[in-house]
């Protein structure tokens, strides 16, 4: 059954904002290039200690290279997790956060945390949509995008899924399951 009007009342907790947080940025925003870089760089460095025989000063320094370049990446990603988890506790997840209403003539956004102007955008403004494993990203705007996990609306995520493909430009909607 095809439903002309969608409504999608969101409940956010931790797991979900973590995931968008490491889709906007790592896979959207690529922001992972930067430290793979860098620690690609330092294990170079420490391939070459390791490979110039002859001096007990290379294995150190080698180790000391290779600890940077394993090191800093993962301290970049667990820093990124921690700002993520202090944004969770700063909104008090779990909770309502917001509801979507999906229609013809466009997307309605009610804020729930707290008391705002509602907003009406139309379909062909809207720049992007991914469909993921666990959810649906509107973005309203490059900057700004909301989550829609699966199974919180009042139709299933493929219906609404269908709605976004019919309605958003061709080529917005994108697949990423």
């Amino acid at each position: 059954m095809k439903k002309s009007v969608i409504t999608v009342s969101v409940h956010m907790d931790y797991k979900t904002l973590r995931e968008f947080s490491m889709f906007d940025t790592f896979v959207l925003k690529k922001h992972w290039i930067r430290p793979a870089v860098f620690g690609a760089i330092f294990l170079i460095f420490a391939v070459v200690c390791f490979a110039a025989a002859g001096k007990e000063q290379n294995w150190l320094l080698g180790t000391v290279m290779l600890l940077i370049g394993l090191g800093m990446p993962a301290v970049y990603v667990g820093m990124f997790l921690s700002g993520v988890k202090g944004q969770a506790k700063k909104l008090k997840l779990p909770r309502k956060v917001y509801t979507l209403t999906f229609s013809k003539s466009g997307v309605h956004i009610s804020n729930d945390l707290k008391p705002e102007e509602q907003v009406d955008l139309e379909w062909q403004k809207i720049p992007a949509a991914f469909r993921c494993r666990n959810a649906i990203y509107l973005y309203a705007a490059p900057t700004r995008a909301f989550i829609l996990p699966d199974g919180q609306g009042d139709a299933s995520p493929d219906e609404l899924w269908a709605m976004m493909e019919k309605h958003l430009r061709k080529g917005r909607a994108r697949n990423r399951r």
